[in-house]
This record gives structure tokens, sequence and C-alpha cells, in this order.
């Protein structure tokens, strides 16, 4: 399981709405709210769905920056299938 945090920003007027959509994509939960700023994490299998489902975030509507702040991949089985040869 890879779990990420992330700080996603948003135009004032859409901070709620995108909150609100960030919180129905499937594996992505929204802990916070701060002015313009939503704190979400990503719970995924690998890091490339990670990357997948985060990357989604810049196509809503009011979204205008992504910032990763935390990645914990130590589980990720295609990491380590990658590093054992």
């Amino acid at each position: 399981m890879v779990i990420s945090s992330l700080v996603v920003e948003t135009t004032p007027d859409t901070t709620q709405q995108v909150a609100g959509e960030l919180a129905g994509i499937d594996g992505v939960e929204v802990h916070e709210i701060n002015g313009y700023k939503a704190v979400v994490t990503i719970e995924a299998d690998t890091l490339d769905d990670s990357h997948a489902i985060a990357s989604t975030f810049i196509t809503l509507k009011g979204v205008i920056g992504v910032s990763l702040v935390y990645a914990n991949f130590e589980d990720d089985p295609t990491v380590q299938q990658a590093t054992v040869r």
C-alpha cells in the first residue's frame, strides 16, 4: 500500500466544490480545508496508481496547484520487484 499526502491549492471560490470532488475519488480522503487549500491523502496499491490518481486533481475546475508533501511506498510490490535482481 502506498500512502501519499498532498496539498491541493484552489481558487478561493471553488475550494468547497473541489474538496467535495476530491472526496469522491476512490482512495482519496480530504482531511482539512485551510483557506483555499485542501490537505488530502491517497491510498493506492502502487506508486503508479498513486501518481495516476494525483494527476487527475489538476483537471478539476478550480485547482491551481498540487504539492506532494509525503509518500510512503515501502510496501509497493512493484518497487520491491525492481530492486530484487
